[in-house]
């Protein structure tokens, strides 16, 4: 099959380049052409003055994309297109040159920019669904985007303009959704419940499974707001027996990191690793904990903790109780509740035997779900369904 895959790169680390490039590298694997049209946004920096005023229509309609995606359709002639992220650079304007070159497009859902312009469904430090419910120009009074009235416009604009157009809906075959709590909320917002289908990210290169550990807790993952560290750092307040390593970089950096130096917590934060350092860092952790207030895509370092053979301690809230069972595969605790993240923190250090069973049950949970051979046939699948789709909708 000839496949044309399209991607923005966010700013590393993202987990959407990374699902992006092991989709790539695991459809080469199984013998596909591919063609990738890509954009990253690190190249705004390189941007005149003129280019950079005039981003926000850019973001709505990308004439350059447009262009450059119908010559690339003209000269590969792909059987379907994938589209990872589309923003801020590519736009939606490249649906329409795929529907120019009858082209079916497959667009995956990592989060929920199109129907809130901060992604989240999260703002001022909780669960925020007014998009979702009134009307997306509500978070443009918030500035959602960037904290930012004028860049929240421009998201803002970039969905309603579309969603007028009703491009969500007639230039796109099929989304691909992570999780069943995800597509809930797309239905919730107008989707129609017949163009979403839910696959999984997985791991291309999954880690061994290590159900032994050196004596520490750890936490990966983008030090903001929505992941709820200063709960999890006031709930080592009441931990003195095992250390907690933070990994990861973020706006919340140096103020994390003034709270530990000032209570003296067993805590150590630890910044950016690479990802094999980060799995060192799991392999050898008793647990993953993951104490977020927002509501998650799908976390790789969830996939990566399973497959590592860790139970993990986290949030009830959003998508996690659909990844993690309670009790079985971890352990929940109400979000934002730090006597209970300190309870069920306790219960796992207390019972080592019982958390070495959970995390068995954890890397069969991964193996059932989340590897490449068993993504493929989902993704093979999704690709055909659009196919069919589009002949039928083109009368052929």
């Amino acid at each position: 099959m000839k496949i044309l895959l399209v991607h923005n790169y966010l700013r590393p680390p993202s987990g959407e380049n990374i699902v992006f490039e092991h989709e790539r590298s695991l459809l080469e694997a199984h013998g596909h052409k591919i063609a990738v049209y890509v954009k990253k946004n690190e190249e705004i920096t390189t941007w005149s003055l003129g280019d950079r005023i005039g981003l926000p229509l850019n973001v709505i309609w990308s004439q350059k994309s447009y262009q450059e995606i119908k010559r690339l359709i003209q000269d590969f002639k792909p059987q379907i297109a994938h589209f990872h992220n589309i923003f801020p650079l590519i736009s939606p304007s490249a649906y329409y040159a795929c529907q120019q070159g009858n082209i079916p497009v497959v667009q995956t859902l990592h989060n929920f920019r199109l129907i809130c312009p901060g992604a989240l469904l999260f703002r001022n430090g909780k669960i925020c669904e007014e998009c979702l419910r009134k009307s997306i120009w509500r978070g443009v009074l918030s500035g959602c985007y960037h904290n930012s009235k004028i860049h929240t416009t421009g998201v803002a604009t970039m969905v309603a303009f579309h969603r007028l157009l009703q491009t969500w809906f007639k230039q796109v075959t099929l989304y691909i959704t992570l999780t069943k709590f995800a597509t809930k909320k797309f239905i919730n917002a107008g989707f129609p419940e017949h163009k979403l289908v839910i696959k999984p990210n997985f791991l291309i290169n999954p880690p061994s499974p290590e159900f032994q550990n050196s004596g520490f807790v750890v936490f990966i993952g983008r030090l903001g707001e929505e992941k709820g560290l200063k709960i999890l750092i006031e709930a080592w307040r009441n931990i003195t027996t095992i250390p907690l390593k933070i990994i990861g970089e973020g706006p919340m950096r140096f103020e994390l990191e003034k709270i530990v130096r000032e209570l003296n917590l067993s805590i150590e934060i630890l910044g950016y690793r690479p990802l094999q350092e980060c799995i060192n860092y799991l392999k050898n952790s008793q647990f993953l904990t993951l104490p977020s207030i927002c509501y998650e895509g799908l976390p790789m370092v969830v996939l990566e903790a399973m497959a590592c053979g860790k139970p993990i301690i986290a949030s009830r809230i959003g998508v996690l109780p659909e990844l993690i069972k309670d009790k079985v595969t971890g352990l929940l605790f109400e979000p934002g509740n730090v006597n209970d993240l300190v309870e069920k923190i306790k219960w796992m250090i207390n019972h080592k035997a019982e958390a070495i069973e959970m995390g068995k049950r954890a890397r069969v949970e991964f193996e059932d779900k989340y590897t490449a051979d068993k993504n493929y046939k989902l993704l093979m699948d999704i690709y055909q369904k659009a196919i069919e789709i589009n002949k039928k909708e083109h009368g052929f």
